[in-house]
């Protein structure tokens, strides 16, 4: 039975929470594991909308890939993610895409450690596409918390 969620071949969703949780386990005994690991829980998430239920969390987890994805040398977009998320006050939640991507947390619980990178990689690329029609929102986001931790630092 695969997860209901994203179709990973681990069970139920209970098992498919195990799976990825087991990651965050491998993450901190070899660092090969924790390669993107912001990205890849944030790719989790939005594949599980359990993870997603509030605006706060959907914004974190689709700013993060965005962050991740197009704006990964920019300091700016990490602290705006990670260290002071704002959304706008009249910031409405999006709809959850009914299909979140054609890879899941099943490519890298199977991967050995010189294999993750790329599977991480292709796995983060999947889901951030198969949310493209919220490319836009999250970049809109992402950008008005850049410039509200701005101008709270000023």
């Amino acid at each position: 039975m695969p997860c209901p969620d994203c179709g990973a071949p681990f069970g139920d969703r209970a098992a498919c929470d195990a799976a990825f949780h087991e990651l965050g386990v491998r993450a901190m005994e070899d660092v090969r594991f924790a390669y993107r690991r912001r990205a890849v829980v944030d790719a989790y998430c939005l594949q599980h909308p359990a993870y997603i239920l509030s605006i706060k969390s959907c914004a974190a987890h689709l700013c993060g890939l965005c962050a991740a994805v197009e704006r990964p040398d920019d300091p700016r977009a990490t602290r705006a993610v990670w260290s002071a998320l704002q959304v706008a006050p009249d910031a409405v939640k999006p709809a959850i895409p009914a299909v979140r991507g054609t890879r899941t947390v099943a490519g890298l619980h199977a991967a050995t450690p010189e294999a993750f990178r790329a599977e991480a990689d292709a796995w983060i690329a999947d889901v951030w596409a198969a949310w493209r029609e919220h490319h836009a929102l999250a970049r809109t986001w992402l950008d008005y918390s850049i410039s509200a931790g701005e101008k709270r630092r000023r």
